[in-house]
């Protein structure tokens, strides 16, 4: 399959690679050396990135789910070159300052060229001896064995028709270069056997002649010229025989190796995790970059390598990295950590160190990535452990996430909805989450995001926030709206129900109702709502309009905005007996000249309770089934966890 490899540094072209799905990361990487050593840029250091998401050089294609024509970034790694002046010599490490690859990694790539110039000058050096041996065809026909021109130039008239056609910088191109393996093994064996055959006719032929012995340098009988001739072309011709079968047969071994066999072992072996961390700890500023490189590279490998980094102190000097000035180790220091946090015992010793105070401020960093990695480490924090959740909200870490949710790209925004959620499902942390108005502000924010996913995040956070303090939750200025475009930006029936359930909260409380229905979309918005076969959506609607039913000022609001039009719609829609019932219900109340204004400490259900004893909405048994949905309904609210 083919791959299409863009990169900023190089604005003008796009590498187009020829790859399998069951290669590694590696191997792509290593043909991008070979097109940069040619572009003599061999030192220019990458990594590769696919939809955000950076490969490991030890993963296959296919674990990324990279297919045919698929487009990936090669991502610079030496973004800003900034040097503290506190760093060693780099003498004291084993990477080459001077040159941006890893020695091992440049003799590997120097090995691989040199092995393919000699294929290059291998092949050619066959394609002469093919042109030769077909001279010697031709001139066998003068000889005394004329018929061995006949297998001899089937031989060599398949040979030059097939031959690959190879250049280090092309490739291998033509129709039947994918037979190579097999052409060789063809035309060895068939060389052989012509060898064979013509050693045995130069032997006969010098026989003859040497025992006829020449005698006066008469050439006649079996010392005739055409017999001489014969004998000089055969021994000619094995000798051309013993050399292509050789050459042919070096070809063969040659053609075993692939751009990056050499070059991929070194990409994804392991070094020593003591010098590597310790390479982290004292190296020079670019000597950091790799070796945090490595160290995430490590840790994404095995659960072995994790434990074997916490054990050499690679917590500490990671930490460390992650606030350093060079964005490219930063970033790799984080994404190392937050593969290391992954394991509970290494989690747990991280945040008792004070780790979660490096990541929040970490999240304030000016490299988008950086901030993405260190919101990826802060979430497998929240979520992996219910004890850690308080370490990560402690010294100001609301106020960092919200931080996030304004100024991060999508996908950070994305994974900070998702820690407001986790941090959300916890009873004590949502009452601290409720204390102040940063994290509904930030989630509000959130909620305006064109990503579904981090507005559904969002969404389910808010409305368990609104379950510990439904006020501070209708007192966000913009969220209203929000809800109420929900069903104008989107088909999504889950952002509608999850939309639905916070409106509830504006609606029971008879201030925010009154915004509600001063909404010039409310009216459209509820009736999308309606029109879907959702019935615990269908009954948030119906709830909806009979919280605007509690005093005359509202409903005479509610009536001027034809809402009774939504209940009609949902009664001939109903997806189930209970939904007919609200709505029902409803429309009774709101054609009624009674109101509930008598009634305001109660809420909507209870009210419906004591409607039922005057006999106006409909029958005892619709209003029962009512307080029964609404019931399923409220269970339903608390299983929001996706």
């Amino acid at each position: 399959m083919l791959l299409y490899v863009q990169n900023k540094s190089f604005p003008l072209r796009t590498f187009v690679l020829s790859v399998k799905n069951q290669d590694k990361v590696a191997r792509v990487r290593a043909q991008l050396l070979h097109i940069l050593y040619e572009l003599g840029k061999d030192h220019h250091q990458f990594r590769l990135r696919y939809r955000g998401e950076i490969l490991r050089d030890a993963d296959y294609l296919g674990d990324y789910q990279i297919g045919d024509n698929c487009v990936i970034t090669m991502v610079p790694m030496m973004k800003k070159l900034e040097f503290d002046g506190g760093s060693v010599s780099s003498s004291q490490t084993n990477y080459d300052s001077s040159s941006g690859q890893p020695p091992d990694i440049k003799d590997a790539l120097n090995r691989e060229v040199k092995h393919f110039d000699q294929r290059e000058k291998f092949l050619n050096d066959f394609k002469a001896l093919l042109y030769i041996h077909s001279l010697l065809v031709f001139l066998a026909l003068m000889s005394v064995y004329w018929y061995s021109a006949a297998w001899t130039g089937c031989l060599f008239v398949a040979a030059i028709i097939f031959v690959p056609n190879y250049s280090r910088l092309g490739g291998f191109v033509g129709n039947n270069t994918h037979l190579r393996k097999y052409y060789c093994v063809g035309f060895g064996i068939g060389g052989m056997v012509c060898l064979g055959v013509a050693i045995y006719f130069s032997v006969i032929t010098w026989t003859r002649i040497v025992n006829h012995g020449c005698k006066d340098w008469m050439f006649v009988d079996d010392c005739s010229h055409q017999q001489v001739f014969s004998a000089l072309l055969y021994t000619v011709h094995s000798l051309l025989f013993i050399v292509s079968v050789v050459v042919i047969w070096i070809l063969l071994v040659n053609f075993r190796v692939e751009v990056g066999d050499f070059i991929e072992k070194y990409l994804v072996r392991e070094r020593d995790i003591e010098k590597v961390v310790s390479a982290a700890k004292n190296g020079s500023s670019k000597v950091k970059r790799q070796a945090a490189y490595e160290l995430a590279t490590m840790a994404a490998s095995s659960d072995d390598n994790k434990l074997m980094i916490a054990a050499e102190g690679g917590l500490l000097v990671l930490e460390s990295l992650a606030l350093c000035r060079d964005s490219a180790t930063q970033e790799h220091a984080i994404e190392a950590l937050a593969e290391l946090l992954i394991i509970p015992s290494i989690q747990d010793t991280f945040v008792k160190m004070g780790g979660c105070r490096s990541l929040s401020a970490a999240l304030h960093s000016s490299h988008s990535r950086a901030v993405q990695e260190a919101a990826n480490a802060i979430y497998i924090i929240v979520s992996e452990s219910e004890e850690n959740k308080n370490n990560v909200i402690a010294d100001r870490g609301i106020e960092d996430l919200a931080h996030v949710a304004y100024e991060g790209n999508t996908a950070s925004q994305r994974t900070v909805a998702s820690i407001f959620l986790e941090l959300a499902f916890n009873n004590e942390i949502r009452s601290q989450l409720t204390s102040s108005n940063i994290p509904a502000q930030a989630l509000t924010s959130l909620c305006e995001n064109k990503d579904m996913e981090t507005k559904r995040y969002s969404l389910q956070a808010l409305e368990l926030m609104a379950i510990e303090s439904s006020d501070m939750i209708c007192a966000q200025e913009n969220l209203l709206n929000i809800l109420l475009e929900v069903p104008f930006k989107t088909m999504d029936e889950k952002l509608y129900l999850l939309a639905g359930k916070i409106l509830m909260y504006y609606a029971e409380n008879p201030e925010t109702c009154e915004q509600l229905l001063d909404n010039s979309n409310v009216k459209e918005s509820l009736g999308l709502f309606a029109r879907t076969d959702d019935p615990v959506l269908q009954k948030v609607v119906a709830k909806i309009i009979f919280c605007t039913l509690e005093t005359k000022e509202l409903k005479m609001r509610a009536l001027n905005l034809k809402l009774d039009r939504v209940l009609d719609y949902i009664k001939e829609h109903a997806a189930d007996r209970e939904t007919w019932d609200m709505a029902d219900q409803a429309l009774n109340d709101m054609n009624s000249s009674d109101d509930l204004s008598n009634l305001p400490t109660l809420s909507t259900l209870e009210k419906l309770k004591k409607m039922e004893s005057k006999d106006k909405f409909g029958s005892s048994s619709s209003v029962g089934s009512e307080v029964k949905g609404q019931d399923s309904f409220t269970s339903s609210n608390s299983d929001l966890k996706k």
